[in-house]
């Protein structure tokens, strides 16, 4: 790749263009959907009618906060505080007011959701819905896709259109990253008629996809044929589950699944620099589509809740606290294991055990397919034959000893037989029998 340009390059380059001089564009929802991360709580109210300018927000955003504090943080989008400033300063978004901020996460309906409202000059409203965050909740909600049809997460994201747009007349786009893409496209899908009708555009940006169920509905059958799917080309998150849309392929310039970070994708003039989709995303993506044709619902559910039991255990709420809980050796994660009922410790084995199986099925595809496999992979696969090779000589080896003995006692009779029978007379014509 021979450029390093990110949204924020974008934002040099074309943060002059107002939106009547240069329509919206793809860059310009991803810049909106990571903005959905930025924690606006005390800053951005819930209402949707008490809005505040982003050079307001931006102002009070960096009084609460330091650089410091949030390069110390560890995730994925800690970065996106830092699309303010620049924001704020441009023509493009500096007149862009802000509302409707709602951020709810609960355990006891295992629900985290989260999402804001972006007016802007050219009479849109974007609303854009928060992808998964630090809490355990929220990573659990993403496991709970591969086994419902609707999780609270989705079903608030329905209320909150259905609320705030059920009486409006406006244009909206609506859209989000990883979890907030799919929240976008199932509360598009799924809200009432009179809300549907407003919405232009809906934008996923390496969000997982859905059940068969879903994809398989007119809804969500007439939802897609407004939706822009955009995935970098290494996308694990996008590829989960399926979705019946035509992805954007985008580079990155980052590598594996830190290429789910959307800071990392690069951009070239005011569209993403596009590309084909790596063998190691269309690999995962047959592991995990093989594994969820060989596992039911029940088994899903019971698998994810036991291991996020095991994570909870360690009493985090948060992966950055579960990171810091001594809790990661995996003699004490097994620990618990042991702990519980049989039952339960026979179907976390035995899901794990399917998945193994379907990601070394579906690796030996990828090698009969590809001859670009990367590196990593080949070297593994060399490795693994190697040790297979070297397990079959040990077995052979072993027969052969085994079955030494009888081979021993068999060529003693043979050779006894041999003796005796050299030893014997001459028959009647006078000549002797000769054995060799």
């Amino acid at each position: 790749m021979a450029t390093n340009n990110t949204v924020h390059d974008y934002l040099k380059w074309r943060g002059d263009l107002t939106f009547a001089a240069d329509p919206f564009n793809n860059v310009d929802n991803l810049i909106l959907s990571q903005l959905a991360y930025v924690d606006f709580d005390g800053i951005v109210s819930e209402k949707q009618d008490e809005k505040i300018g982003i050079v307001e927000v931006c102002e009070k955003y960096w009084q609460k906060h330091t650089e410091e504090e949030i390069m110390g943080r560890v995730s994925f989008v800690k970065m996106s505080p830092f699309l303010l400033r620049p924001l704020a300063a441009s023509k493009r978004f500096g007149g862009m007011k802000l509302s409707g901020f709602v951020n709810h996460v609960s355990k006891d309906t295992e629900a985290q959701m989260a999402v804001i409202q972006f007016e802007l000059d050219d009479g849109t409203v974007y609303v854009a819905f928060r992808g998964t965050d630090e809490t355990l909740i929220g990573w659990k909600e993403d496991f709970n896709l591969s086994f419902m049809n609707r999780t609270e997460g989705q079903r608030l994201a329905i209320e909150y259109l259905n609320q705030n747009f059920g009486s409006t007349s406006l244009r909206l786009r609506v859209g989000g990253h990883s979890k907030g893409g799919n929240f976008a496209v199932y509360a598009s899908a799924f809200a009432e008629p009179e809300v549907r009708a407003q919405i232009e555009k809906v934008y996923t940006n390496d969000g997982p996809g859905f059940r068969r169920e879903i994809t398989e509905s007119e809804n969500y059958k007439e939802v897609i044929k407004k939706t822009v799917s955009l995935i970098p080309q290494d996308s694990v998150i996008g590829r989960i589950l399926g979705s019946k849309v035509e992805p954007i392929v985008v580079e990155s310039s980052a590598r594996g699944i830190m290429q789910h970070d959307a800071l990392t994708w690069q951009v070239e003039g005011k569209r993403f620099l596009r590309t084909k989709r790596s063998n190691d995303s269309v690999l995962f993506e047959k592991v995990f589509d093989d594994w969820l044709n060989n596992v039911d619902d029940s088994s899903r559910r019971q698998f994810v809740d036991q291991i996020f039991n095991i994570l909870m255990a360690a009493g985090a709420d948060t992966m950055k606290q579960f990171r810091n809980s001594n809790f990661t050796e995996m003699g004490e994660v097994m620990a618990v294991v042991r702990k519980m009922p049989k039952e339960q410790q026979k179907e976390i084995i035995n899901v794990i055990t399917q998945l193994l199986r379907s990601g070394e099925k579906n690796f030996y595809e990828q090698i009969s397919i590809s001859e670009d496999l990367p590196g990593f992979l080949r070297s593994w696969a060399a490795r693994r034959e190697n040790a297979l090779k070297s397990l079959e000589r040990k077995k052979r080896e072993e027969a052969d000893w085994e079955d030494a003995p009888e081979e021993e006692e068999t060529f003693r009779e043979q050779e006894a037989a041999q003796k005796e029978e050299a030893e014997a007379p001459a028959d009647k014509s006078g000549e002797s029998v000769s054995y060799g």
